[in-house]
């Protein structure tokens, strides 16, 4: 370690140090920055566009409540103007569980496709990711298209399940005529179940298996 008898040595190393290194410095001063001006503007645009989404979606639920003509205008400016956002995640939930009361089902599963791919990922809504693929099951199930069913439900961790999702992966083993495996669904979907009227529902479905 060097040393230094006096003040102006002390101080004549810092200049040196400072050509020496001089680039690395102002480069690295120069990228925090950039950095922060990058964060803040990032989070600043983020904040508009979600009250700008906020104030759409609004207008989408008056327009939709009243019967307004508009609401379908409304609802593609939310998603072609703020896509991604929680607002318009919302109103594709929203859009697709009324086609689907509605008997338009084709409709009300390419709603929740859209929103199990805008609630995907790292940065994604699990929870309205979640209810994407419930409802995908559900839409898929009534369509007889079992295998679809299972294949949405799969990525599901096996220990958080919630006892829709057993009893829906059930409907579907029965109706590819697996019903040993049916079930072990249906007995889980019990184990988990939070009332009485939806074990007795379940125990229906079990009894009702002829193994």
């Amino acid at each position: 370690m060097a040393e230094y008898n006096s003040d102006e040595e002390r101080f004549a190393a810092v200049i040196n140090f400072f050509k020496d290194y001089k680039t690395i410095i102002l480069s690295s001063l120069a990228i925090i920055f950039i950095s922060l001006i990058s964060i803040i503007s990032f989070q600043s645009y983020k904040e508009t566009r979600n009250s700008d989404a906020a104030t759409i979606y609004d207008s989408w639920l008056t327009a939709l409540e009243s019967n307004n003509e508009s609401a379908r205008e409304i609802f593609d400016e939310l998603q072609d103007t703020f896509s991604g956002t929680g607002y318009a995640q919302l109103a594709i939930m929203i859009n697709g569980s009324n086609l689907a009361r509605q008997g338009n089902l084709s409709e009300a599963l390419e709603n929740f496709r859209l929103l199990l791919d805008d609630t995907s990922g790292y940065f994604g809504n699990n929870v309205l990711n979640s209810v994407a693929k419930i409802n995908i099951a559900r839409i898929e199930l009534s369509n007889k298209n079992f295998t679809n069913v299972l294949k949405v439900l799969d990525s599901f961790a096996s220990n958080s399940e919630h006892p829709m999702v057993y009893e829906i992966k059930g409907d579907a083993l029965v109706g590819l005529k697996k019903e040993e495996l049916a079930m072990e669904q249906y007995e889980l979907a019990i184990e988990n179940a939070r009332n009485e009227s939806q074990k007795s529902i379940l125990n229906i479905k079990i009894n009702s298996i002829e193994l």
